[in-house]
């Protein structure tokens, strides 16, 4: 079953997290080239090497995940991570995948969690919230974990939310307040607003906008001109539409050059900025 990012109006906290800090100016070339992924920063900062991903399981007072459900959500992420790696590949870039999870026995209770509607004002301080209530003095204690306990230098989290709504990424930009941003994730929910399972390209679409990658589907910020170019130009393109077989989509070379991966840079790539 193939699914269109733009019926679901899948918009990502990249556009969300603007409401919050100011986001940085994008790095150029002469010429206005946008830079590769490299100039990034953030807990996550670019997609290669060792990765370590902390799923958390979130629900409100009257929500639960069920034990299969979560046994699901953990299948789609390892689905996920596995299609990453064989895109990294196309492209030479090293990728492995490591983490843990909390909430599996029981869920992390946050009743004011909410659920995303691209509306714009979806919250962007979850994961700071999130881990401070799992025992963590904040993101850069949990970062501080990370580099003491796994051979990581990367990480991000991912908080699946039981519950129906859009789900947003929330990447990090040098003026934001490190405090609570500096950890990276993306807030996935159990079921879209029309109540379809999330699947392993949701998670992977989500991924990506941590790393830089535009959507290529009409948005407040994306025209229908460009989503209409990118169908003719990146049909299977992650970042244009969702399926329930991954293995039908792929990173096309300007999403691929948007998150570093692809050095070899063409005019028309930045034409596709928001």
């Amino acid at each position: 079953m193939k699914r269109d990012l733009k019926s679901f109006k899948l918009i990502s906290a990249v556009l969300l997290v603007l409401f919050v800090c100011v986001a940085a100016a994008p790095a150029t070339e002469a010429g206005g080239k946008k830079m590769p992924a490299e100039y990034n920063c953030g807990s996550a900062d670019v997609l290669s090497g060792d990765m370590y991903v902390l799923s958390c399981f979130v629900s409100a007072d009257n929500t639960q995940w069920t034990a299969n459900e979560k046994k699901e959500a953990l299948a789609a992420l390892s689905k996920s991570q596995s299609w990453l790696q064989k895109q990294a590949k196309r492209y030479n870039a090293p990728l492995t995948f490591t983490g843990g999870s909390f909430g599996q026995t029981a869920d992390i209770k946050n009743n004011d969690i909410g659920y995303g509607t691209a509306c714009g004002n979806e919250r962007v301080d979850v994961i700071s919230e999130v881990l401070t209530s799992i025992g963590y003095d904040g993101p850069r204690d949990f970062y501080k974990w990370v580099l003491t306990n796994t051979t990581c230098t990367k990480t991000y989290i991912l908080l699946f939310v039981k519950g129906k709504g859009i789900s947003y990424s929330m990447p990090y930009t040098k003026r934001c307040n490190p405090d609570v941003y500096f950890v990276e994730g993306s807030v996935i929910y159990s079921h879209d607003p029309e109540g379809h399972k999330l699947n392993e390209s949701d998670i992977a679409h989500e991924t990506f906008h941590l790393f830089g990658a535009w959507d290529l589907y009409e948005t407040f910020e994306q025209t229908a001109k460009r989503e209409a170019r990118a169908r003719e130009l990146y049909p299977n393109d992650i970042m244009l539409r969702t399926s329930y077989n991954i293995n039908e989509l792929e990173v096309s070379e300007l999403s691929a050059w948007a998150i570093g991966w692809n050095n070899n840079y063409k005019p028309i790539f930045n034409w596709f900025k928001p």
